[in-house]
């Protein structure tokens, strides 16, 4: 038998997922649930921390609990002919745009270290030579005041060393095209994409809510058999989603898929 706070946490979440609370919707006061489930206050408030945890709730002190809306971005996370590969930024401006309503900045830094571990092995380097450095571009992407993702890419450094990719700048024309023109065509990638609970750390940094992971997206580009590219990017799971698609696809289906809520259910 569940604890007595779970069982009042699952009836809530079922008639949220049900559409009786709507989004931004206030629940029952915590008098109400006490009067309704014949219960104590401590175990009301415990199941009131409990969807709250789950990112079900926001709870402001006095002024009860209301259902927690979720308007996540669109990230493209597999390319699409005739669109912007994923790092491009003009694209991603104009997602955020329309969907958050607000005009996001990016932070863009770019350094240089020795590739070690797994990055080392990724990108087929040896620390203890020469070649086996990378350079880093990381984009941090901001919606307001909030750190809305990160994502950082890392090059061999004998391919990126005095090129657009070694300079704190937006690459107009994308960086697929740009290591085409410096002699490496992308010609396959794969992905891996999976959720982590975020560190204290991550958490501030995100400004994360209780409850929520961090999705991590992490691809590696080739041309022919070289590895050209470590991608790794950081999205808080509560504001975004990853769109995949295959084959030719028309702008009209694409922007249906990107007027897709996985919440509204």
């Amino acid at each position: 038998m569940e604890p007595r706070h779970i069982e009042i946490a699952q009836d809530l979440m079922e008639e949220i997922d049900q559409g009786r609370y709507a989004p931004g919707d206030s629940i029952p006061t915590e008098d109400q649930l006490i009067d309704t489930y014949r219960t104590s206050r401590n175990t009301v408030r415990r199941a009131l921390q409990e969807l709250s945890n789950r990112g079900r709730i926001n709870t402001k002190q006095g002024s009860g609990s209301t259902v927690r809306e979720y308007r996540p971005t669109i990230h493209l996370a597999s390319p699409f002919e005739g669109q912007s590969d994923d790092e491009r930024y003009d694209n991603y401006v104009e997602r955020v745009r329309r969907e958050q309503g607000v005009e996001p900045r990016e932070e863009l830094m770019v350094g240089r270290e020795a590739a070690t571990g797994v990055l080392a092995r990724l990108l087929h380097l040896d620390p203890s030579e020469q070649r086996g450095f990378v350079v880093i571009r990381r984009c941090d992407r901001f919606v307001g005041p909030r750190l809305w993702e990160r994502q950082e890419s890392y090059y061999p450094d004998h391919i990126a060393e005095g090129t657009d990719l070694d300079r704190p700048a937006n690459i107009p024309e994308g960086t697929k095209k740009l290591l085409a023109e410096l002699g490496y065509p992308q010609t396959g990638s794969w992905d891996v994409v999976g959720a982590k609970m975020p560190s204290l750390k991550e958490s501030s940094r995100f400004a994360l809510g209780p409850g929520v992971p961090l999705l991590v997206h992490e691809r590696v580009a080739y041309s022919d058999t070289t590895p050209i590219r470590f991608t790794r990017t950081f999205l808080p799971a509560d504001r975004h989603q990853l769109l995949y698609a295959e084959g030719a696809i028309a702008p009209e289906l694409l922007q249906m898929a990107t007027d897709v809520n996985v919440y509204d259910r």
